[in-house]
């Protein structure tokens, strides 16, 4: 906390998006430091977590293209890490048409990682939540995704 707020630029000097950037900012870069620690011991990046956990909420299977939508990146990136994750044995396809229609599903392997990983981040969102009352995060997270959809008219916009 004592560093965050050695951060902060003078007061009146700051307008809100800056702070906005700032405060973003330094969340990504705590957030990618915990992916690297948390990890690092099962050799998976962020995108390969990311995958995982959606596999595991969904036991039937996702296409390459509901894993696309629903990690918010290009069916591309998750031909990639997909043919990482096979490698490592943590999940297979079954067999059906093209690749994007092919369920990719956790191995048994991959089940157990999953599960490890999902008690890793429920302690890490339970620490990071703290005391915050469950009304103030519901709330903070329907404005951040407000930002976010308002961020996204802006890019249309320039």
């Amino acid at each position: 906390m004592d560093q965050m707020m050695s951060e902060r630029p003078p007061e009146g000097r700051e307008t809100g998006f800056e702070a906005f950037n700032a405060l973003l900012g330094n969340t990504m870069k705590s957030l990618e430091h915990l992916k690297a620690k948390g990890m690092g011991e099962y050799g998976l990046s962020g995108m390969h977590t990311l995958c995982i956990r959606n596999l595991y909420e969904h036991p039937e299977g996702l296409t390459r293209t509901e894993l696309s939508r629903r990690c918010g990146v290009d069916r591309a990136q998750i031909t990639r890490v997909i043919g990482e994750l096979l490698a490592k044995g943590v999940v297979f396809e079954q067999e059906s048409g093209s690749n994007y229609r092919k369920k990719c599903v956790l191995t048994e392997e991959g089940r157990k990682t999953a599960s490890e990983i999902d008690a890793l981040i429920k302690k890490i969102n339970s620490f990071v939540s703290g005391e915050i009352e469950p009304e103030r995060l519901q709330i903070f997270y329907e404005t951040l995704h407000e930002i976010c959809q308002n961020l996204k008219r802006a890019e249309e916009f320039l």
